[in-house]
């Protein structure tokens, strides 16, 4: 039986340029450490609990309202991933510059921004110690003759990577300590470096590693590279299975409704089955768990008060039909940049004002923010017995009631998040339109 995977891609670039006539020539040094995917030896906070509830933040409040305001058409975005790249920006903010950021960003210092990221951190090593256990219990199984011997092992992946490079032809001071302590600890920064004429392909090729080889480009051939000094990066990449997977024989073509009153064709997939599930006048939501605490809400209708509702949702009988997707999103025309300036943000994008001191002592600005994502929903898989287990106690349950019905046939958004300790991680958010 097959199962679902759910395939999530994400690299996010700060772009800090050097102020021109600021240029301190310098031979080349070493990249840095040896490519890796896994964000090793991040400070965290233990995980003690998780649940598929939410709880509002408000800087993930105005990131996805302003992109929803700002964005046509089909998207989706990592405010998680944002939030990472930014603490590397916070960290080496000095002064009025910091200040702005940390009004910008909604809280009332850098420690109550890094403690978000170490709950997360720790939810990282929750996600592993999980998978180990599951692998250990599916090879002791193996053993015991009740897994057929050459079964594919149980995977699934949640991995971090945070990285701060500097370009030897411009810049040749070194990171501060205490900034090079701080972004080690608490978000496990690689440290690279680059010059004018290998950036494109240097930064390209780490995200591509970092993100399995989905997002091969962040940056085009012709990104202008040649005043970049400093550029800091988080890539996040996620792979889980449904906890109640879908069978691929239900998955019909069927009608989507556009938000222009257009139809289209799409692949639905079809499950019934138990879910968290809420509906009022303007909302119907339906929450998918997966198998690592990763929960996926489904919304039609107003997302107003979401935490709310996702909160109040109760466990029933739904019939869920869901399109697949294959959606990929780059926000490359400073949408980003935008969207801090509207939130307050004015000196760290001044070439003349910019206070950056804590980081390097060299004079630099942020010139560009660049987020590119991507997502694959599909019912492809191989880790069948944990999901069919799951599957078959499911639907041993009594259901006398009716199923409620939940058609994504039309507009909906998309949250796939988890709420660990009393935190939730939005990881990714966006919806589908067209």
């Amino acid at each position: 039986m097959n199962k679902l995977l759910l395939n999530v891609f994400l690299a996010i670039v700060l772009a800090l340029a050097t102020v021109a006539g600021c240029a301190v020539d310098r031979p080349a040094g070493p990249s840095g450490q040896e490519d890796g995917i896994w964000a090793e030896g991040m400070n965290t906070k233990k995980t003690s609990s998780v649940r598929n509830t939410m709880t509002t933040d408000t800087f993930d409040d105005k990131y996805l309202a302003y992109l929803a305001a700002h964005t046509e058409g089909n998207y989706m975005a990592s405010p998680l991933s944002f939030r990472y790249a930014l603490g590397l920006l916070l960290t080496g903010a000095s002064g009025e510059t910091k200040a702005e950021l940390l009004r910008a960003l909604g809280v009332a210092s850098e420690e109550e921004w890094t403690a978000y990221c170490l709950d997360f951190n720790g939810f990282v090593e929750y996600f592993a110690d999980g998978l180990a256990r599951e692998v250990e219990n599916f090879r002791d199984e193996v053993k015991r003759g009740w897994i057929p011997e050459g079964s594919k092992e149980p995977f699934r992946a949640l991995r971090v990577a945070n990285s701060v490079w500097k370009n030897t032809d411009l810049v040749g001071e070194s990171f501060k300590d205490a900034y090079r302590e701080s972004v080690t600890k608490n978000y496990a920064a690689e440290y690279r470096a680059f010059t004018s004429a290998d950036a494109v392909a240097r930064i390209n090729e780490w995200a591509d590693i970092k993100t399995e080889h989905m997002i091969p480009k962040l940056l085009p051939d012709t990104y202008n590279a040649e005043r970049l000094a400093v550029v800091l990066m988080n890539a996040l990449y996620f792979k889980d299975a449904w906890v109640t997977p879908f069978e691929q024989h239900l998955t019909a073509p069927g009608d989507f409704r556009t938000r222009d009153g257009e139809t289209t064709k799409k692949d639905f997939m079809r499950v019934t089955d138990r879910f968290d599930y809420y509906e009022d006048g303007a909302t119907q939501l339906v929450i998918l768990p997966m198998k690592g605490g990763v929960s996926m809400a489904f919304v039609l209708g107003s997302t107003e008060g979401l935490g709310e509702k996702i909160s109040a949702a109760k466990n029933a009988s739904v019939r869920v039909t869901i399109p697949k997707m294959d959606l990929e999103t780059s926000f490359s025309n400073g949408e980003l940049v935008d969207f801090l300036k509207e939130n307050g943000v004015r000196l760290a994008f001044d070439a003349g004002l910019a206070d950056f001191s804590a980081m390097i002592d060299h004079d630099i600005y942020v010139s560009d923010i660049i987020q590119k994502t991507r997502i694959k929903l599909d019912e492809e898989g191989v880790e069948a017995a944990a999901v069919t287990a799951i599957m078959m106690n499911e639907t041993a349950i009594n259901i006398p009631e009716e199923p409620k019905v939940f058609t994504a046939d039309r507009p909906f958004s998309f949250y796939i998040y988890t709420t660990c300790n009393d935190t939730t991680a939005v990881m990714f958010a966006g919806q589908i339109v067209e």
